[in-house]
């Protein structure tokens, strides 16, 4: 008789390799460390993720379930009011920017370290869904020129997430939000 696996194990393993991901990068993380760290066996790991693909992948969707339910709950009460919602959008990444220990966006890191690759992929489709939101947004705006405030307000949102991963980047998010707060000022464009 197989036997049975504790209730919540996947999300054990989950919260395990998350931890170490964001600590070490995915690539430098192996799955032996993760049993090891876990304190699963290697058979449950590889019956719940069948590769280390599949575990990050997992570990991504995981992240964008997160951010998904986080925008929804940010956006929703300001319907009404795209350049708002831009802003509102801009300090929730700015508010993930300024956890302790931030070591970088975990897709774009999985998109750097992995860019033709399953998980790149993967990375690359979130983000494009991100990207497109914005653009939606924007143009909603009432902008004169609103793939022009898209593309403005991505750059000030990526350049948060790039620079606040490195020395001197504290005041990123702080900065990146009220670039967009200027950006979506009904007298420009």
């Amino acid at each position: 008789m197989a036997r049975q696996q504790a209730p919540g194990t996947r999300e054990r393993i989950l919260d395990t390799a998350a931890r170490l991901f964001t600590a070490h990068g995915v690539r430098a993380v192996g799955m032996q460390r993760i049993v090891d760290e876990c304190g699963c066996g290697k058979n449950l790991l590889y019956r719940e993720f069948p590769s280390k693909d599949a575990l990050v992948v997992a570990h991504l969707a995981r992240l964008r379930e997160i951010w998904l339910a986080q925008v929804h709950a940010t956006l929703a009460p300001l319907a009404d009011d795209p350049a708002a919602q831009l802003v509102a959008l801009a300090e929730l990444a700015a508010a993930q920017v300024a956890e302790a220990g931030y070591r970088g966006c975990a897709f774009r890191n999985c998109l750097t370290e992995f860019p033709r690759h399953r998980v790149g992929r993967f990375a690359a489709e979130h983000l494009a869904d991100v990207r497109a939101q914005v653009g939606e947004l924007a143009g909603r705006t009432g902008a004169a020129r609103p793939e022009l405030l898209a593309e403005r307000v991505w750059l000030a949102i990526e350049g948060m997430y790039a620079s606040a991963a490195h020395p001197g980047g504290e005041r990123a998010g702080e900065v990146a939000v009220a670039l967009v707060a200027e950006l979506t000022r009904p007298t420009r464009a």
